[in-house]
């Protein structure tokens, strides 16, 4: 028994010290560069699409096809952690969506960690660990690493030299911190479901 408690000690330890650099270091960066010949060219459709004069319209045609642009120009790029995104979000005026990245990313799991280090130093943990129990059904750290990926798989797939506004997505350390922190507080739950239950006083 004493040795599952140090386990339990121990395990839980190590996901609070994830969860600190998951929650504060660099999770992603977003970048969007603007594509300077696909936006000449989608002003010339633009331009003969419209009922206009024909004689303005192939000036305006001949016009932009003396213009020469190449490259792109950087117009968005921000690297952001969980908690400078709830940060940004609260500043924009979403600070609903704010309060719930911060409630589900950050104060549940960090209230979780809490428990199970004084469930560790506790003979009777028993109550705290159904505390812990019910927060795990409120807990979306996994869910919410998962998104993070596919929002930058798909960023990245939305790009295409054709395309006017070109997005890229990187991940950063704060991701994989913040995966790991998942992947063990999984672990730490397989390991509490595994205890004995107590076992109840004989009566005298």
């Amino acid at each position: 028994m004493l040795s599952s408690r140090i386990t339990i000690l121990l395990v839980a330890i190590v996901s609070l010290a994830l969860l600190i650099p998951g929650l504060t270091k660099p999770m992603i960066t977003l970048q969007a560069d603007l594509n300077r010949h696909a936006l000449v060219q989608e002003g010339k459709r633009i331009i003969q699409e419209q009922k206009i004069n024909p004689a303005i319209t192939a000036m305006a045609t001949q016009f932009l096809d003396g213009l020469k642009v190449e490259g792109s120009s950087k117009v968005y790029d921000k690297t952001r952690s969980i908690l400078g995104t709830a940060q940004d979000l609260w500043r924009s005026g979403y600070g609903l969506v704010a309060v719930l990245i911060v409630l589900f990313s950050a104060v549940i799991p960090g209230i979780k960690a809490l428990i199970l280090l004084c469930a560790a130093a506790l003979k009777q943990p028993q109550a705290l660990l159904k505390v812990n129990s019910w927060l795990s059904k409120w807990s979306m750290a996994d869910v919410f690493a998962i998104g993070v990926l596919i929002a930058c798989l798909a960023a990245n797939a939305s790009s295409s030299q054709s395309s006017i506004i070109n997005f890229q997505a990187s991940l950063h350390d704060g991701f994989y911190w913040f995966v790991a922190y998942c992947l063990v507080s999984a672990a730490l739950a397989q390991i509490i479901n595994r205890q004995p239950a107590p076992k109840e006083a004989s009566p005298n």
